[in-house]
């Protein structure tokens, strides 16, 4: 039996993952796969019933489809040692990882995986609670941006490859920590890029995800801190 899952389309419009795995399914079988939401990828939308990405743990007898699919996720990912939950955003962040969790074999997992910028991501606030990765008993996210570029794609392919050639080593080069601690709430008179550190009323950060959800959490970004992943253990 395989001991790593990956999870595509875990927001049904973000198909990223979906087609980088099935590439990857054409050359090796030394992984196993599953769609995150069937449903919401057959129609292109994010989600059919409620944010499948904030529902964990979830509920297997819950009248809601996302409520009940996250915990069949939840539950499938405790057979494998590895789970790595895949995502796409339209921000041109380039690729990097998500540990919602930061445990020992979370933090030791996000060393494994050729990415050079890694995002600490608790749930300090509302919108950010319950996602699926917190559940897996070691797992975390890989985050594609611009989701719908090929170069994008095909370097996700590169980075799950060399993860499964060289599973159980530490990946090579190195690797720039962060931690979500805080939203900013009132769009700044200033351009913001991601991940490039700026200052906004005397506070000195560096944005994330920038007007990703305004509409939906009036959140302009998301602030991060270059952290010490040894002192988070």
């Amino acid at each position: 039996m395989n001991n790593i899952l990956m999870i595509g389309g875990t927001h049904g419009d973000e198909k990223i993952g979906v087609k980088a795995l099935e590439v990857l399914e054409s050359r090796r079988d030394d992984f196993d796969w599953i769609v995150g939401n069937p449903r919401a990828l057959k129609v292109g939308k994010r989600f059919t019933q409620t944010d499948l990405n904030r529902s964990a743990p979830g509920d297997l007898l819950s009248k809601n489809y996302e409520e009940r699919r996250v915990a069949e996720l939840v539950r499938l990912s405790a057979k494998y040692q590895y789970t790595i939950d895949l995502h796409g955003t339209n921000k041109a962040t380039g690729i990097f990882l998500i540990v919602t969790n930061p445990t020992r074999a979370n933090l030791r997992l996000a060393r494994m995986l050729d990415v050079e910028r890694v995002v600490i991501w608790p749930a300090i606030t509302p919108d950010l609670e319950w996602p699926v990765s917190e559940f897996f008993p070691c797992g975390l996210e890989i985050e594609c941006g611009s989701k719908d570029s090929l170069e994008t794609q095909q370097e996700l392919e590169r980075i799950l490859e060399k993860f499964l050639n060289q599973e159980g080593r530490t990946s090579e080069g190195e690797q720039v920590f962060y931690q979500v601690y805080g939203e900013l709430r009132v769009d700044p008179d200033m351009e913001l890029e991601e991940f490039k550190e700026v200052t906004v009323d005397g506070e000195t950060f560096t944005p994330l995800l920038v007007g990703t959800y305004q509409d939906a959490y009036g959140v302009a970004c998301y602030k991060l801190k270059r952290v010490d992943p040894d002192a988070l253990r």
